[in-house]
């Protein structure tokens, strides 16, 4: 989003491509909530530039914009991008896409769903897509130590509520029990401290 773009965080990114002899452009007009017209907008952009890959850095919604733009730049007939609500019935893998968050709770990074906005009909729409998930997450700590307290605390309890959601729905199993279990755990034990910016607290 522009806020990543005009404070340095980009730029922590676009260093290490100049430095590994990597060219690379910004697409920064991303929105929250990310309706189809930014999405139209940032595969034109990706179009032009010519580039091989795709790095989604932030929150939700610039993943989520990058996941929309992956899967279209090589499923073209989607262009309209209501047509990828639901299911998606596309038949190709997206561009590869490293996903980098800024925040914690929504797991784009790493998941097959992402969430856009049709503006015309005042409405979001999920789409769920195989083809979308990233190559790599690079999930930096210290990234989100950046953010300030109240979006740590809001996103950290998006991360729990994902967390309770995942270990009571009728389709957990041993390992996501587990694994949701070890989530709430350490969200409990760690989010004031971290909302706090007491990182000798966290474990």
């Amino acid at each position: 989003d522009p806020v990543l773009a005009d404070n340095g965080t980009a730029a922590r990114i676009t260093d290490l491509l100049d430095k590994a002899g990597i060219g690379w452009e910004i697409f920064s007009d991303v929105v929250p909530n990310p309706p189809i017209e930014k999405v139209q907008v940032g595969l034109a952009a990706f179009r032009a530039s010519g580039a091989d890959v795709l790095i989604g850095l932030g929150g939700g919604s610039p993943q989520d914009t990058c996941k929309a733009i992956s899967v279209i730049a090589t499923n073209p007939d989607f262009e309209d991008v209501l047509s990828l609500e639901g299911l998606s019935p596309t038949t190709r893998p997206g561009v590869p896409i490293i996903g980098v968050p800024t925040t914690a709770g929504t797991a784009s990074e790493t998941t097959i769903n992402y969430v856009i906005t049709d503006t015309s009909k005042q409405r979001k729409f999920v789409c769920v897509d195989p083809h979308d998930i990233p190559v790599l997450a690079i999930v930096d700590p210290d990234l989100m130590d950046g953010m300030p307290r109240s979006l740590k605390v809001a996103t950290g309890l998006d991360a729990l509520t994902h967390a309770i959601e995942g270990y009571i729905t009728p389709g957990a199993w041993e390992l996501s029990d587990a694994l949701c279990l070890r989530s709430i755990q350490m969200i409990a034990a760690n989010l004031r401290a971290a909302a706090d910016g007491d990182a000798d607290a966290v474990e």
